[in-house]
């Protein structure tokens, strides 16, 4: 069925309009804009009323729990950390106040939904004796939360949410009273990934705070804290543990803003919730609802702030807006700003300019809601939504996100698009084509089985999937593609074509190969052991880098496995794995299929080993040789191929990859020595890009190749380009060590790689360079005419290996967080470090907009280096 479609203007005006759109450049604006028709309102009385009326929205029916939070202001700090509870038990949260009855409004609700337990997150000092009296005489069973303070109660909640079964590897922190808004900002994301939210003083951790995370100690794997340094200290930041990132902006506001842009990731871009930031206990009560949608919760004043504005309409989907509150928390003037758009709604016109040289500005959000439209050669300040049928848009700049939502039989084509992001709300199997277009993010959240093809020059850093998708890499960059999913969810992706960059899954997925899909690598890094993993197709190489499970679809072939965890691997009698490599993870294989060229046995047991590569050579373990020695080393490709021809003399080997291509992907270094069970300890390399480079507990059983990964920290997805090793090392790097097998003696090795005839300074297209040694300062000139080069079109790979000279572990843009640059996670926090400190989006960043900043990174020793741009 047809849309209903929204009319720009009426009657001859419209027409008149409509031609001057097509035949001349035009610049359509928001003077007389349409408002969106999206803007629903869960407004009562007082906030017990808005809380009662939430709980109905989101639960209709009855509900076997029900959290109970107190809703005045002075008592807020101890339902903060109630909404991930809220959301683990699929409960309510409602508001009673501070006397010796409940409320109204939520006495009401609990006679409604009939819950068997009330999850109460304070003491009765604030919620009276007497209320819990009559939830007992109501035939319900209290559950008292609330502790000593408000850091307890915190803690309570957290204990009671693993009690209820969340598995937690992360944790929020945040600040009590100080700044409830920061809490309350993350509490949807938080309740949507099981996270606990933990209250903290500014200067240091409460005593219950800091002993409930010693116990969680060795499950913790990253920590967010929430807020800036006013309220809580980088003292607090430094006791916690995993990957700490912190989240801070220069108001409430800003704060909010910059949260959802760093979890952009985990929320969906269908529905957003309106709370007032200043009175909070709307946004309290909102939470549990947002969490089971997936949804960002946005805080407004009742001044609709700039930077909330900008955001919302260049990242935000604004098509489905709930105001949480009433007209005086949360304006409608605000809503409409949020929500205004120009329309195009006619169908089979074709709006924009005609002009290639001239294009058309849109000045506000743009939505084309009329089938068939052509939008073409215009630049739009905010976002574009693609709502009608096989819309087409042709030479657009789009300043935020292109939402291309035309319907679960619709199709649409982006043709030389450059935009922010990409979000793809829905389609058919065979609908969204993507064809000579950049961009920063491509998300795919669609509740059909939509399938999206990147052709010709397309050209995408990171593509991210939530939902059920077919990925087809005709030609186009997807760059790399992270599949994550929100919990309780199983969704099928399916990729086609060629896929460049590592696919990492984050989440419970099954990934399908296609017969003719080239897929490099798969890395799998779940977020916690309960997820499982399923595996269809052919498949070159696999790293499993998290506890788990891993299932393998009938008649499924995978050349290689490196699993880093323990892995509990299911291969059916009609699947394989070539060759894996488990070292001591504890990993177990079943299921009768192949493993290392035997079959596994019905029940979970120790992997077959690896098969040999190579003799031993000599007189290999027999005694007779008094030195250990290196018998035979190989360079492999990624499909474990040898690329080079090597030369070996016992104590030392060289390899000649001169006369190989950049493209050419390195994957591991593999060695034969005598005695075969020997030990290499490298203890250093020299290049004429890095110098002297020294290692420590660097040891390397022989029995397996040295992956790339193993030898390089930098390096953790996989295989490495020529290319690459050229711009870090030179013309050539050799590794230095030591070989050793007990009752042999040592032989100190050199083992060198021979990568190009000359040797290359540490220059590029982009940038040269003057390297100051002592001070680890270096100074790049941008060259000339390179200062526009886009950013996004050089990608973090390059931007941080050619202006650097060297492989970094860890890189932070002035103002910034330390990252991993290596990491699907942490080149996102790398962009979004950069953005703030050009003042731009990522996709529309350049090289001269670093004029006069810095950037930091770490070499392989911890070393700190400055990079200055001129």
């Amino acid at each position: 069925m047809k849309r209903t479609k929204q009319k720009l203007l009426n009657g001859c005006m419209a027409v008149a309009v409509a031609l001057s759109a097509t035949l001349t450049p035009v610049v359509a604006n928001a003077a007389t804009p349409d408002v969106l028709n999206a803007v629903t309102r869960i407004g009562g009385y007082d906030q017990y009323a808005t809380a009662a009326l939430m709980a109905q929205k989101g639960w209709a029916g009855t509900s076997d729990s029900v959290v109970l939070s107190a809703g005045m202001t002075y008592s807020l700090v101890d339902a903060l950390a109630a909404g991930p509870l809220a959301a683990k038990l699929k409960a309510p949260i409602l508001l009673t106040d501070n006397g010796q009855t409940l409320n109204a409004s939520a006495k009401a609700e609990l006679l409604r939904l009939k819950p068997k337990k009330v999850y109460i997150t304070s003491g009765t000092a604030v919620i009276k004796q007497s209320v819990l009296n009559e939830i007992i005489a109501m035939g319900i069973t209290p559950v008292q939360l609330g502790g000593y303070d408000q850091y307890e109660t915190s803690v309570n909640i957290a204990k009671e949410m693993a009690n209820q079964g969340v598995n937690i590897s992360k944790v929020v922190i945040a600040a009590g009273w100080l700044s409830p808004s920061d809490a309350l900002s993350v509490a949807p994301i938080a309740a949507a990934q099981g996270m606990p939210i933990l209250t903290t003083t500014q200067g240091q951790l409460p005593a219950s705070v800091k002993t409930y995370l010693d116990s969680i100690n060795d499950k913790v794997t990253d920590s967010y804290v929430v807020g800036g340094t006013a309220v809580v200290s980088d003292a607090v930041k430094g006791q916690l543990k995993g990957n700490v990132k912190r989240y801070s902006g220069l108001s409430k506001y800003d704060t909010n803003v910059q949260i959802l842009k760093g979890f952009a990731r985990q929320y969906k871009n269908d529905k957003v919730y309106v709370a007032n930031g200043e009175t909070l206990v709307d946004a309290l009560a909102v939470v549990p609802l947002a969490a089971a949608s997936g949804s960002p919760v946005v805080l407004v004043n009742q001044q609709l702030d700039n930077v909330t504005k900008d955001f919302v309409k260049l990242n935000l989907s604004t098509n489905d807006m709930v105001a949480v509150g009433g007209e005086f928390v949360v304006p409608s003037a605000g809503m409409n700003a949020l929500t205004s758009a120009v329309s195009y709604s006619t169908d089979d016109e074709t709006v924009g300019s005609i002009d290639k040289t001239t294009p058309a500005v849109l000045t506000d959000n743009v939505l084309l809601t009329g089938d068939n439209i052509t939008l073409q050669n215009a630049k739009a300040n905010y976002s574009v939504y693609v709502k009608g049928d096989n819309i087409t848009l042709n030479n657009l700049t789009v300043s935020g996100t292109v939402f291309v939502d035309p319907g679960e039989k619709g199709t649409a084509t982006l043709d030389g698009v450059t935009a922010a992001n990409i979000v793809i709300l829905s389609g058919a199997s065979d609908s969204i084509h993507i064809k000579n277009t950049t961009a920063g993010v491509l998300t795919v959240d669609s509740d059909s089985n939509v399938r999206v093809e990147a052709s010709g020059t397309t050209t995408i850093d990171n593509t991210v999937v939530r939902t059920y998708a077919i990925l087809d890499a005709n030609g186009g960059s997807m760059g790399t593609v992270t599949i994550t999913s929100a919990p309780g969810q199983d969704p099928v992706v399916e990729l086609r074509g060629t896929f460049t960059e590592p696919v990492v899954v984050e989440s419970q997925v099954t990934l399908k190969a296609a017969e003719d899909a080239v897929v490099p690598s798969v890395v799998i890094n779940t977020e916690n052991i309960d997820q499982k993993v399923t595996l269809e197709g052919s498949f070159k190489a696999v790293e499993v880098q998290s506890q788990g499970k891993l299932v393998l679809a009938d008649n499924t072939v995978v050349e290689t496995m490196k699993t880093t965890a323990k892995v509990d691997i299911t291969i059916p009698s009609s699947s394989s794995i070539g060759k894996l490599q488990s070292g001591s993870t504890g990993t177990v294989v079943s299921g009768g299929g192949k493993v290392n060229g035997e079959n596994t046995t019905s029940t979970p047991s120790t992997p077959p080993k690896t098969p040999s590569t190579g003799g031993s050579g000599g007189s290999g373990g027999s005694g007779d040789t008094t030195s250990t020695e290196i018998v035979e080393f190989s360079i492999l490709d990624g499909a474990d191929d040898g690329i080079a021809d090597d030369t070996v003399n016992g104590t030392s080997g060289s390899a000649d990859l001169t006369g190989l291509a950049n493209t050419q992907m390195v994957g591991a270094i593999d060695i034969t020595a005598s005695p075969a069970d020997s030990t290499l300890e490298l203890t250093s390399l020299v290049s004429p890009g890095t110098g002297t480079v020294s290692f420590s507990n660097k040891s390397f059983s022989l029995s397996n190749p040295i992956t790339m990964s193993d030898l390089l920290p930098a390096i953790k997805n996989g295989d490495v380009s020529l290319g690459t090793l050229r711009d870090l090392f030179g013309s050539s790097v050799t590794f230095r060590g030591t070989l050793s097998k007990s009752g042999y003696s040592d032989s100190s090795v050199n083992l060198t790689l021979n990568l190009s005839s000359s040797v290359t300074p540490p220059n590029n297209e982009w940038t040269t360079m003057t390297v100051n040694e002592s001070t680890r300062v270096i100074t790049a000139t941008i060259k000339s005419g390179k200062g526009s080069t886009k950013l996004s079109t050089m990608g973090i790979n390059n931007l941080v290996v050619n202006s650097f000279g060297v492989l970094p572990v860890s890189v932070k843009p002035d103002g910034g967080d330390w990252n991993d640059p290596t990491t699907t996670t942490g080149k996102a926090e790398i962009k979004a470090d950069i953005e703030t400190l050009v003042g731009t989006t990522w996709a529309n960043a350049t090289l001269g907009q670093l004029v006069n900043k810095k950037i930091l990174f770490k070499d392989q020793n911890n070393n700190t280096w400055t990079i200055n741009f001129k």
